[in-house]
């Protein structure tokens, strides 16, 4: 669970969530037992000892492409790397390369078209601020030596942690798990109980109760699905929160809202390509003229692409809707995206043209104060959660969202308060 604002989105993403695993494919070498020795003796060669690698750079004018003959030899012999990423390629879509076999020959072209071919750039490495900045982040974040003697030992054993991307993109949660003693089991009408508690603020936890014992009365009834999922999700319990709402669009492919509040969960526990796709169905759903002129890709792509994909259509409803007409639900939805890509001030004017037709979506406004706060901008932040907790006292994501604003701004003391 992620330790920020909620939006109810929370901050970011879990990267590393996304590499838990690449799908298996073709893999990029095999090395038999005697030539793995003799690359690693190349290597050891060729290593300069720990620490004195930045050193060595900056003593000397490193050429881009300059590779010791041992290294040569060994790449000539097991890499065949143009075909291997044309093999890979296959597998999804890249516009990187069209022609992997002919790269050298249209390079060698326009080099004698630009005259006499010119010797490789070299690295300056007091002016590569973005080396820099890569480097620093790899320092930081390589802190456990086991991990890493890991890797050296068993340099396949990368492949292992990285081996399932769809993990990521769709997590499989199973089944909703039901509180064993549930005193609105025996409610005459749970569904209007559970209603109402929510309308008056009453306690969440009573409330997903009272729409568990109405799903478990009628498993078809998509509308309880969802208010279960909103309260658990209200109550800072995402996971019960996925379960239920994945459910509600299994029972009613057709449940917009339940797409919307879905996308966001996602988005809340860093699965961001699911978010992406299910922004993409609730599209889909509303608006299919847009999606049939641009079709889904049938090849697997990567989350940013899709990320870019997904944003370029809702603008695209955006510029066809009718003039004076905004809908609510495309700015949140258009909001999501451009969080998801850390473009907050962009999704801060969504959600703040959301809230001129909706004002008061208590929702809308913890998430235009998540927005604000992962921006940089705690004061308006609070501003926002105070107007959301105005219209639901009960809503806890909001008043767990206050608390972390307030100590971002050294508040404490009203910080403990919120959170207590």
């Amino acid at each position: 669970m992620h330790h920020g604002p909620r939006f109810d989105l929370a901050p970011g993403g879990d990267w590393s969530q996304e590499f838990q695993g690449q799908s298996s494919g073709a893999r990029l070498f095999e090395l038999n037992p005697e030539d793995e020795a003799a690359f690693s003796a190349a290597f050891q060669q060729h290593q300069a000892p720990p620490h004195e690698w930045q050193e060595e750079y900056l003593q000397r004018d490193h050429v881009v492409g300059d590779i010791p003959p041992e290294f040569e030899a060994a790449f000539q012999k097991n890499f065949d790397w143009a075909n291997e990423f044309a093999l890979a390629e296959d597998k999804g879509k890249s516009k990187a390369v069209d022609n992997h076999a002919s790269w050298e020959a249209e390079f060698d072209a326009i080099q004698q078209h630009n005259g006499e071919t010119k010797p490789a750039s070299t690295i300056n490495f007091e002016e590569n601020e973005q080396l820099e900045d890569l480097w620093n982040t790899l320092r930081d974040n390589l802190t456990d030596t086991d991990d890493v003697q890991n890797i050296l030992d068993d340099p396949t054993s990368w492949e292992t942690e990285f081996s399932d991307l769809n993990s990521v993109a769709a997590p499989h949660l199973g089944p909703y798990t039901f509180e064993l003693n549930n005193p609105y089991l025996t409610h005459p009408d749970p569904m209007v109980e559970g209603i109402r508690l929510t309308e008056e603020g009453g306690s969440l936890s009573e409330a997903a109760l009272a729409f568990e014992a109405a799903v478990q009365q009628d498993e078809s009834n998509s509308r309880a699905w969802m208010m279960l999922g909103n309260v658990q999700a209200q109550n800072e319990k995402e996971e019960p929160a996925l379960r239920a709402l994945e459910k509600s669009i299994q029972v009613d492919p057709t449940n917009l809202d339940a797409y919307m509040n879905l996308a966001v969960s996602y988005t809340n526990e860093g699965y961001d390509h699911q978010a992406y796709l299910t922004l993409e169905r609730w599209l889909v759903t509303k608006y299919p003229d847009i999606t049939t002129v641009n079709p889904t890709p049938k090849t697997f792509i990567s989350s940013w692409e899709t990320h870019a994909r997904v944003t370029d259509l809702y603008l695209q409803a955006v510029r066809n809707a009718p003039t004076g007409e905004m809908d609510a639900d495309l700015q949140v939805g258009l909001g999501v995206l451009f969080y998801g890509s850390g473009e907050y001030e962009k999704a801060v004017d969504c959600f703040v043209a959301g809230l001129k037709v909706r004002p008061g979506d208590y929702l809308l406004w913890n998430r235009l104060g998540a927005t604000l706060a992962n921006s940089g901008r705690s004061e308006d932040a609070i501003d926002a959660y105070h107007k959301a907790l105005e219209i639901k006292p009960s809503f806890v994501r909001a008043r767990y969202n206050l608390g972390v604003s307030c100590i971002n701004i050294g508040c404490h003391k009203e910080a403990a308060e919120h959170l207590l």
